[in-house]
């Protein structure tokens, strides 16, 4: 991840998904690292051995300031919002923010992949390209 990290041309990207790639907290550490991602927007990274450090590394990093949404899904460790229960239209009746997100925020000043505002819409209130 170091090498791809270096690579220039990331600089066009506003979205990329490494979902399904075990690239764990080094490798998260050294992409956020990159210089080259100030336009990503939409990052995936389900299922893809993601600890606390590497949440740590990514709440910490200013490389990223348009980064507005993070896929974690299926990962050891769990800090984005997420809805509980489910009304007659199904959609959830609340969206809370795991402890681990709550402690980010307060160490790292406001993170919006980490606001409950977007996961609900996450949850199929706006398009991901509105996030």
């Amino acid at each position: 991840m170091a090498d791809v990290a270096q690579v220039a041309c990331l600089d066009r990207l506003v979205a990329l998904d490494l979902g399904g790639n075990p690239i764990g907290d080094d490798g998260l550490a050294a992409l956020v690292d990159s210089p080259h991602l100030g336009r990503l927007r939409w990052l995936g990274l389900a299922d893809c051995d993601i600890g606390r450090a590497g949440i740590e590394a990514l709440a910490a990093t200013r490389n990223l300031p348009a980064l507005r949404y993070v896929d974690l899904r299926r990962n050891p460790v769990e800090v984005t919002a997420r809805g509980h229960g489910q009304d007659i239209d199904g959609k959830p009746i609340s969206v809370e923010l795991p402890s681990l997100g709550q402690e980010l925020i307060e160490r790292f000043g406001p993170l919006p992949w980490l606001d409950t505002q977007w996961g609900w819409a996450l949850l199929g209130i706006v398009r991901w390209d509105e996030v």
